[in-house]
């Protein structure tokens, strides 16, 4: 039974992720979703950061999302 618990317990945690990645995503529709690793670590030199991650299938410019959220507020 504990070992039932813990997977719904990780079920729930993955579920509460993607969920938060998706209204992310709604909310901030641009063109720095890219489909390959490379263009979003071109982009990122473009905003004065470094990197590129995974934002489910497609490439985001900066190491992680607080990178770039940092990097397009001192852009505006």
């Amino acid at each position: 039974m504990p070992a039932a618990r813990s997977a719904l317990r990780t079920l729930t945690a993955v579920a509460l992720i993607l969920a938060a990645g998706a209204a992310w995503a709604q909310t901030h529709t641009n063109s720095d979703m890219f489909t390959t690793r490379a263009a979003a670590e071109k982009r990122a030199q473009q905003l004065k950061c470094s990197g590129a991650f995974a934002m489910g299938d497609q490439w985001m410019p900066c190491q992680d999302l607080s990178s770039y959220e940092k990097a397009i507020s001192t852009k505006k």
